[in-house]
């Protein structure tokens, strides 16, 4: 019996979605309708005609919305590639050489493993890189040395604070010492005496050499890359900061150190450095050091007071061996390495950590699991991102006041599939006091409208001292609920969200900093700077907006209120024309972050209606839309809708500010691996010369 499809059964082969109405759309409809009478053979047959059209007759996406074209109808790459990869051979062995800004990687053609069994297989084309994180390492260079810049000037001022304070003290020494001259003056150990007939300048140069003068020198600025996998990022930052003293890469894997010492003998002997005329390859590379361990203990380890060199007491002095620069970027989620980072980083060090677990900390699918590792829930809605960042801030600030540590975010980035946080951590037991009034729940209505409303933890608040002139900070409680069960504005059920950072992601000074860096920057070590700049310019736009967070998206707006969309540049007009800050978001295209409540958001959106009138009847009775409608017109605000007050000022040609997917598998890739071959030995019968035929098995994952 011939076997006919329904009307409503799904077509056996993926048809793509048209661009739009065309009458190749329109057949396949017909065929469907048809399908009552005809057998399922001849049915697929006009399918298979139909779809060997010509390729431009479709769109350039699937029907699950990926994007599969680029604009030119080209067929995306499946998967990433380096920019710069070449084979050589080097002692002795054939390798791929895979170069990014100065440093270059090796990874082997074949190398043999053992499984947990014990069992040998050789692994062809195993490779540990992932091109799509080279932005994220570009930016991580640049901002390490935007930050070691302020940390070298922080240092000399602090140095001629001192040398000032220590010549003041002399001089006091030296004014009592007139004022009693009968005083016995502190016998010193071994002083150095300068005999009357000694030529001129010898007391300058005996003072230089007793110390009194030391010779300028550069500070410490140890950088420690936790999980170094190939040590790819720590041949960067030596190679092209020369500010970077020591740099340690870290692993737990045996044949991930062995690479990095490799990595580090090749790029010696082939590489160059940022400053060749002042640091060669193998200075720049020799400051690094490979370690073979868990990053926990290590990190952990340099609290130990066991290396300190005694004092003249007999007492020993702590001498943590701290780092300047802290570089988190595991497969997933960093949590795990937050408690020994913030101790092993130095007072007013850098941390900078990302985590691959988006769909942990941006989606309310594994909620249970986002609390677990945060310490927060997540969010449903646009602003999901944003809200994860605050999460992992969060999580951070947690753990720092446990040590009387309080955090300062320099630049918070939702980038593609990860987030990445460049955090100061600073020891201030009064500024901990604030943890409190900086971390907020927020109430989401996530069912309606998508207004939220914050509540914070605590309350601080500054008020002036008893003698007027100064002020003071007031920590109290904080009065709740901020908002009902309901939301104010379409009256939908409001869903909890946090505790999360309440503070700013970005500091203004520090971005504004690592732009003059990125001007600076050679485009053809950092080939991702147009990509930098934009984002960049993007968070310092959202830095004016720090005490403000989460965005607007216009589409959103409107299909809440089932009408169309207005233009970015007239809704950013109207909130500009009634005094409020308007600036983008960098987690999404076409967002509007603003300082306006959101009735004025609704109002604007409810005039935008009168002047594009929408069908009848568009909003059924009891929907978001509908009860935002019926609430009384804010006659005082005068609304314009002026599109060129609320155009980018500050726009530029070729500057990416959003990326879009260079790739069909866009994604942080799987774990590291490669083409296994299992290797069996020869039989020892008799006959048996050669060795079985070998398996291949393709279980083995990629690494990211």
């Amino acid at each position: 019996m011939t076997r006919l499809l329904r009307p409503h059964t799904r077509l056996p082969a993926p048809i793509l979605r048209a661009a739009s109405v065309n009458p190749v759309h329109l057949r396949l409809r017909q065929l469907t309708l048809q399908s009552l009478d005809q057998p399922l053979a001849r049915l697929r047959l006009q399918q298979s005609r139909l779809q060997s059209l010509p390729r431009r007759q479709f769109t350039t996406t699937s029907a699950m919305g990926k994007r599969l074209r680029t604009a030119t109808q080209e067929p995306l790459p499946q998967k990433p590639t380096p920019a710069y990869s070449s084979d050589v051979t080097y002692e002795g062995i054939d390798y791929t050489a895979i170069k990014e800004g100065l440093a270059t990687v090796l990874f082997p053609k074949r190398s043999v493993k053992k499984d947990k069994h014990g069992k040998e297989y050789e692994v062809v084309g195993e490779v540990f890189y992932n091109p799509i994180q080279q932005f994220n390492r570009d930016l991580s260079v640049l901002a390490i040395k935007t930050f070691a810049d302020i940390w070298g000037e922080e240092k000399s001022k602090k140095g001629r604070k001192k040398m000032r304070g220590e010549k003041e003290g002399k001089a006091a020494a030296t004014d009592a010492a007139e004022v009693k001259p009968t005083e016995e003056a502190t016998e010193m150990p071994d002083a150095p005496t300068v005999a009357a007939d000694a030529p001129a300048g010898a007391a300058e140069a005996l003072t230089t050499e007793a110390g009194d003068k030391p010779a300028k020198k550069t500070p410490k600025f140890a950088i420690l890359d936790a999980l170094s996998a190939t040590g790819l990022r720590a041949l960067r930052y030596t190679l092209e900061l020369p500010q970077v003293t020591s740099a340690t890469a870290n692993d737990l894997d045996l044949a991930a150190v062995d690479s990095i010492r490799r990595n580090i003998r090749y790029n010696s002997e082939a590489g160059s450095s940022a400053c060749p005329e002042t640091l060669s390859a193998a200075d720049a590379v020799g400051k690094i050091v490979p370690s073979l361990g868990n990053a926990q203990h290590h990190m952990y380890s340099v609290l130990s007071t066991a290396a300190a060199p005694p004092c003249p007491s007999g007492e020993f002095k702590p001498n943590f061996a701290r780092y300047e620069v802290i570089d988190l970027d595991p497969y997933g989620t960093a949590a795990p390495f937050m408690d020994a980072a913030v101790q092993a980083v130095s007072d007013g060090g850098l941390l900078c950590i990302t985590c691959t677990d988006a769909g942990v900390w941006a989606s309310t699918g594994y909620a249970e699991k986002c609390y677990s590792l945060y310490g927060g829930l997540p969010v449903k809605g646009e602003w999901s991102h944003e809200a994860g960042l605050r999460l992992i801030l969060n999580n951070v600030a947690q753990t720092a006041g446990k040590y009387g540590l309080y955090i300062e975010p320099l630049l918070s980035l939702s980038i593609d599939f990860y987030a990445r946080v460049w955090v100061r951590v600073r020891n201030g037991p009064v500024h901990v006091k604030k943890l409190a009034s900086t971390t907020m729940v927020v109430y989401n209505c996530d069912e309606g409208c998508g207004s939220w409303y914050e509540q914070r933890l605590g309350k601080a608040k500054e008020q002036t001292d008893k003698s007027g002139k100064g002020t003071f900070t007031k920590f109290g409680l904080a009065r709740a609920p901020t908002v009902g069960e309901n939301c104010p504005e379409c009256k939908s059920p409001m869903h909890l969200g946090g505790p999360m950072w309440a503070g700013p992601l970005h500091s203004e000074a520090f971005v504004e900093r690592f732009l003059t860096t990125v001007e600076e920057a050679n485009e053809a070590i950092y080939s991702t700077i147009p990509r930098i700049t934009g984002m960049l310019q993007t968070a310092l736009q959202e830095a004016s907006l720090n005490g403000h967070p989460f965005f607007h998206i216009p589409s959103k707006l409107s299909k809440t209120l089932h009408c169309e969309a207005p233009p970015s540049a007239a809704l950013r007009g109207a909130l500009i024309g009634l005094g409020y800050k308007v600036s983008r978001s960098h987690c999404k295209p076409s967002s509007i972050k603003t300082d306006a409540p959101h009735h004025v958001v609704w109002e604007i959106m409810k005039r935008w209606i009168e002047s594009k009138p929408r069908k009848e009847g568009a909003c059924k009775e009891g929907t978001p839309g509908f009860n935002i409608m019926n609430k009384p017109k804010r006659e005082e605000l005068d609304i314009k809708f002026d599109i060129e007050l609320g155009k980018d000022a500050d726009k530029e040609s070729g500057v990416v500010r959003y990326q879009v997917n260079p790739t069909a598998n866009w994604g942080p890739m799987a774990r590291a691996g490669g083409q296994r071959v299992e290797i069996e030995k020869a039989g020892e019968e008799e006959g048996e010369g050669e060795s079985k035929k070998r398996k291949l098995d393709e279980n083995m994952k990629y690494r990211g």
